[in-house]
């Protein structure tokens, strides 16, 4: 006795059978730099992890404290050097240490949101949802991008070591100023 094979399950073999032969494969290469840009990403998080944010808040905790004995100082008649040194502290501590708090805030977001899409692209890659032509192009863009954010981490930390060198030179001398 013969029996017919049903109709829903002819189809899901058929669609099994064409799944598998339509599936794009990834090239090895794609994956490869994939995966090193996501560990380069986790790399610079943990960079930015580690700064002394702790110096940076305290750094700016205090300033706010010796603001207003600062900007009195400068409404007194003040000597060139004197005024030079104010102001170049000041500069440094109201202008520059907001930019940088601000610049590793984004930063941290930008890098966070840069290691979701080189998960959700190397997803892509191994479900072989892109072809030849789109797996190179969103390699190449995420290879800019992650070259982008290594030159953005290099050059916040220059500026945060600016600013704590700045900070040593300055303080000192604006101790006398302040508290004649």
């Amino acid at each position: 006795m013969k029996r017919a094979i049903p109709a829903w399950a002819f189809l899901a073999l058929l669609t099994a059978t064409l799944q598998q032969a339509c599936k794009r494969t990834s090239e090895p290469e794609f994956i490869a730099a994939t995966e090193h840009m996501a560990k380069h990403t986790d790399s610079l998080r943990m960079e930015l992890d580690n700064m002394d944010t702790a110096a940076i808040t305290h750094m700016h905790a205090l300033f706010l404290s010796e603001r207003p004995a600062i900007e009195q100082r400068f409404k007194d008649t003040l000597q060139p050097q004197e005024a030079e040194i104010l102001g170049n502290y000041h500069r440094a501590m109201a202008v520059t240490l907001p930019r940088v708090m601000g610049d590793r805030q984004r930063l941290c977001a930008r890098l966070d949101s840069t290691r979701q899409r080189l998960g959700n692209l190397r997803h892509d890659l191994d479900a072989g949802l892109l072809n030849k032509k789109q797996q190179r192009q969103a390699v190449e863009v995420e290879q800019a991008w992650d070259s982008t954010l290594t030159n953005d981490v290099d050059r916040l930390r220059a500026d945060i070591d600016q600013l704590e060198k700045d900070r040593l030179k300055y303080r000192s001398a604006i101790d006398p100023l302040l508290h004649p």
